[in-house]
């Protein structure tokens, strides 16, 4: 009988926690006040709404009926993309930050952080656990183990005669390769293969240009969350999918250069956290923030230099609120200069500032 999920020891998450990127002063969901909030944080746990359903239901037809979840008018709760609800998670979990205690993250890592977060969450009104699977990072002394956990998974996503279930898939991506019939996909944690239309995955590729141009390369990682339903004959099809650039210690990025300073600071072992927008009304939100600076360093990456209103927005006006509220910045011109040739701000000694 294939087993259920498995539970990460309290104690494992806290090491890690501690150890790789624990912030007592990072921004948390709210707990209240905003009912209609498509990602809430609840006591139990998240709340989360999609805008893609998890339970398709035959019309009387024999038709596909909506695919979007049900509302409910007197709350008109919003709904999240797989992309937002993808970051969402990440920055919950912390993989956002490194505290420079090491120079590296594996996917096991992520994996216990990020079931810490959603063990417990609701989507579309599910318990996570049953819509939910977050891949183990492979081990082959674990093999069986994974693959019975991920065939209970797959046990839920049925269809009868009035409902197809569907399940969200969250791992980094392998390969995607072209088929007779399409494209399959493949993640790295496992051999199995999710198969989507050649239309499916151009659309994709266009909706994450940033990530899906970063596939194969050196010192960058895509994660994914994928919407998959299981065929007739056992084989998962790819819904939809939202993909995420990410540095090589699955730090989220929203380009390859920013991966290529991630990858710098996570080598040089400084303490920083890469925001992730949450707000519209955060007018000054920069690419990272470093924290072993006295005060902290505001980093941004600037490239598209040609773009007169890129340049307004990303230097004069962020400058100018800058220079009013006394934070200091490091600028990276990509288009200038070497990012070797770029000096960073000094750590400062937190035994001396006490």
């Amino acid at each position: 009988m294939p087993k259920s999920p498995v539970t990460i020891p309290k104690r494992l998450v806290t090491f890690i926690r501690n150890t790789h990127y624990k912030d007592p002063d990072a921004k948390k969901l709210a707990t209240g006040g905003d009912s209609t909030a498509a990602i809430m944080a609840t006591p139990t746990g998240l709340n989360v709404r999609l805008d893609a359903s998890l339970a398709v239901r035959e019309a009387q037809s024999g038709s596909r009926g909506n695919t979007k979840p049900r509302v409910n008018p007197s709350t008109s709760r919003r709904a999240a993309s797989l992309l937002a609800f993808l970051q969402t998670l990440w920055s919950e979990a912390g993989l956002n930050q490194w505290t420079g205690a090491s120079a590296s993250r594996h996917w096991g890592q992520c994996n216990a952080m990020l079931l810490a977060e959603a063990g417990t969450a609701r989507i579309n009104g599910a318990d996570a656990q049953k819509v939910l699977h977050i891949m183990r990072r492979y081990e082959e002394a674990d093999r069986s183990a994974i693959n019975a956990e991920f065939d209970w998974f797959l046990d839920g996503l049925v269809t009868t005669k009035t409902v197809t279930q569907r399940g969200l898939v969250i791992g980094e991506i392998g390969e995607v390769a072209a088929t007779q019939y399409g494209h399959a996909l493949t993640l790295r944690q496992s051999a199995r293969k999710y198969y989507a239309s050649t239309t499916q995955i151009e659309q994709i590729s266009r909706s994450h240009a940033h990530a899906w141009r970063a596939l194969g390369s050196t010192g960058s990682r895509v994660v994914a969350i994928l919407l998959v339903e299981r065929t007739a004959k056992g084989h998962l099809k790819l819904i939809d999918l939202a993909a995420m650039l990410c540095s090589s210690a699955f730090i989220p990025c929203d380009s390859i250069h920013e991966v290529a300073m991630t990858n710098r600071l996570v080598s040089e072992r400084r303490d920083f956290v890469k925001p992730i927008r949450m707000a519209p009304d955060d007018d000054m939100l920069p690419d990272f923030i470093l924290r072993d600076t006295s005060p902290r360093t505001h980093v941004e990456v600037y490239g598209m230099n040609l773009v007169p209103a890129y340049e307004a927005r990303k230097k004069k006006e962020k400058r100018a609120l800058r220079l009013a509220r006394g934070i200091p910045a490091l600028e990276w011109n990509i288009d200038r200069e070497a990012l070797d040739s770029l000096r960073l701000p000094p750590v400062v000694d937190a035994a001396a500032t006490t």
